[in-house]
C-alpha cells in the first residue's frame, strides 16, 4: 500500500509541474501576442510590421524545430525546456528595454531600427520556444496510448488553453493602460514557468522519450492506412486554422480598434475565443466519439470559413463575438485531433511533436506575413479573403484524401 501511495505522489510530482509550466508559458504568450499589434503601433510600426512581428517569431520557431530535429544526440527535456524559458525571458527583457527607450523619447514615432530590434527579439524568442513545446508535450504523453493518451493530452490541453482564456484579457487591459506593461508581465510568467520546470522531476521516462524503435499498432485495431489518412486530414485542418489565427490575431486587432473599439474589448473577444477553444479541447480530451470520423474534420473548414465571412461583412461587436466563438470551436478541435492522430501509435513522439509545431508555425508565418502584406498593399479585408481561399483549398484536399484508397504497400508509410 505504501509503495502504491509513493508511486502516486511520484507521478503527481513528475507531471503536475509540467501542466503548471504549460499554463504559465501559455499566459505569457497570450499576453505577449495579444498586446504586440498595439505595441508595434505605439512605437511607430505599420500594419506590415505587425504582421512581420508574429511571422518572424514563428519563422524562428520553425527554424529552431528543424535544428532540434537534426541534433543527432538525445536532449534532456528538463534541461532543454529550462534553457528555452531562460532565453525567452532574456528576449522579453531586451524587447522591454527597446520599447521603453522609444516611448520615453517620442511615443508613436519610433525609428525603423528600434522596430526591427523588437521584431528580432521576438524571433530569438521563437527559436528558443522550439525547445519548449515539443519537448514538454512528448514528456507529458510518453508511454500512453488510446483513451489513456487522449485523457493525458486532454489534461495538458486544458492547462495551456485555460491559461489562454486569462492571457488575452490581461494583455488587452495592460496594453491599454501602458504599452510596456504586457512585456513586463510576460517576463514575470516566464520566470514562473522556469520555477515549475525546476520543480518537475526527471524520472526514468526520459530514457524512452526519443526511442527510435518501431511504432506501435494503432489503438482499437484501426488499420494503419486509416490512421495515416486521418493524420493528414487533421494536419490540413491544423494548418488552415493557424493561417486564420495568424491573420485574425495580427490584422484584426488593428481593424477592430480602427472601428472605434478599445484594446480591452479586443482582449475580451480573444478571451471568448479562448474559452470556446478550452471547452472543445476539454471535451475532445475526455471523449473518444470523434476518433476516426471524417465529419468533424470536414466541418472545421466550413465553420471557420463562416467565421471569416462574419468578420468581413459584420460591423457590430456582437457579430465579431459570434465569429470568434465559431473560430474558437473549430480551432480547438483541429488542434486536439492533430495532436491525437499524430501521437497515436507512435513511439517517436518527439518527431511527431516537431511536425505538429512546424505545421502550426508555417500556418502562422503564412497567415501573419501574407496578412500584413495584403492589408498594407491590397486592402483591409484582403487577408480574410485569403484565409477563406486557404480553407476552401484545404477542404478539397481533405475530401481527396478521404476518397483515395491507399494500397496495403503504402499503408506502412507514416504520414509524418
Amino acid at each position: 500500500m505504501l509503495k502504491l501511495v509513493e508511486r502516486y505522489f511520484h507521478a503527481v510530482a513528475s507531471f503536475w509541474p509540467l501542466y503548471g509550466a504549460a499554463f504559465a508559458m501559455a499566459i505569457c504568450l497570450s499576453v505577449w501576442w495579444t498586446a504586440m499589434p498595439f505595441v508595434m503601433r505605439n512605437i511607430g510600426g505599420t500594419e506590415a510590421h505587425v504582421g512581420y512581428a508574429w511571422a518572424a517569431n514563428m519563422l524562428g520557431y520553425m527554424c529552431g524545430l528543424l535544428l532540434a530535429g537534426a541534433v543527432p544526440r538525445e536532449l534532456n527535456p528538463k534541461h532543454t525546456t529550462q534553457t528555452a524559458t531562460a532565453v525567452m525571458c532574456a528576449a522579453a527583457v531586451a524587447m522591454g528595454v527597446v520599447v521603453y527607450r522609444v516611448l520615453s523619447a517620442n511615443p508613436g514615432t519610433g525609428d525603423l531600427t528600434s522596430i526591427w530590434i523588437v521584431i528580432a527579439a521576438g524571433t530569438v524568442a521563437g527559436v528558443a520556444m522550439s525547445l519548449f513545446w515539443p519537448f514538454i508535450m512528448s514528456w507529458v504523453s510518453a508511454d500512453f496510448e488510446g483513451p489513456a493518451l487522449n485523457r493525458r493530452l486532454g489534461t495538458y490541453n486544458g492547462a495551456w488553453s485555460g491559461a489562454a482564456i486569462i492571457g488575452p484579457l490581461i494583455g488587452g487591459v495592460l496594453v491599454e493602460t501602458n504599452t510596456l506593461l504586457p512585456i513586463v508581465v510576460a517576463a514575470v510568467f516566464l520566470v514562473i514557468c522556469l520555477m515549475f520546470l525546476t520543480a518537475a522531476r526527471d524520472g526514468s521516462i526520459h530514457a524512452r522519450l526519443f526511442e527510435q524503435g518501431a511504432e506501435a499498432a494503432p489503438a482499437g485495431g484501426v488499420d494503419r492506412a486509416v490512421l495515416v489518412r486521418y493524420r493528414w486530414m487533421a494536419r490540413i485542418s491544423l494548418f488552415c486554422t493557424w493561417v486564420c489565427l495568424g491573420v485574425s490575431r495580427s490584422q484584426f486587432a488593428l481593424l477592430f480598434t480602427g472601428m472605434g473599439y478599445s484594446e480591452t474589448w479586443f482582449g475580451i473577444i480573444i478571451t471568448v475565443f479562448a474559452i470556446c477553444n478550452f471547452l472543445v479541447l476539454t471535451v475532445a480530451g475526455r471523449y473518444a466519439f470523434w476518433h476516426f470520423r471524417p465529419g468533424p474534420l470536414l466541418g472545421i473548414q466550413a465553420l471557420i470559413s463562416m467565421s471569416l465571412l462574419l468578420i468581413i461583412y459584420g460591423h457590430s461587436l456582437w457579430i465579431f463575438v459570434v465569429a470568434f466563438v465559431l473560430m474558437g470551436c473549430g480551432f480547438g478541435f483541429a488542434y486536439s485531433s492533430h495532436l491525437y492522430y499524430g501521437t497515436s501509435a507512435s513511439k517517436k513522439r518527439s518527431l511527431q511533436m516537431v511536425i505538429h509545431e512546424t505545421t502550426i508555425s508555417v500556418g502562422i508565418i503564412i497567415g501573419a506575413g501574407a496578412g500584413g502584406y495584403l492589408a498594407k498593399n491590397v486592402g483591409t479585408y484582403s487577408p480574410y479573403w485569403f484565409s477563406v481561399a486557404v480553407f476552401c483549398a484545404g477542404l478539397v484536399a481533405q475530401i481527396a484524401i478521404l476518397l483515395i484508397r491507399r494500397s496495403s504497400s503504402s499503408s506502412a508509410t507514416d504520414g509524418g
